[in-house]
């Protein structure tokens, strides 16, 4: 089986798509998910690489958001 790992520039652009569908700045997007509201902003100028703990970590928040809202 063969699986194709998503670049930077994938994630990226999955996290703007996010971001402007749940009306989310991309600065809350970076702390809440990772603690970095600098996150979108140094993926988009090139300078940060994601590894795959920290890109993990990035879809699994998507995939959990508004989770704790509907939980309440």
């Amino acid at each position: 089986m063969h699986t194709t790992l998503a670049s930077d520039a994938d994630i990226l652009a999955r996290i703007e798509q996010f971001c402007r569908d749940k009306e989310v700045p991309t600065t809350t997007f970076g702390r809440r998910a990772i603690g970095d509201g600098n996150l979108v902003s140094e993926l988009r100028a090139g300078k940060r690489s994601l590894t795959l703990k920290t890109a993990n970590r990035i879809i699994s928040f998507m995939a959990d958001f508004g989770a704790e809202a509907r939980a309440a």
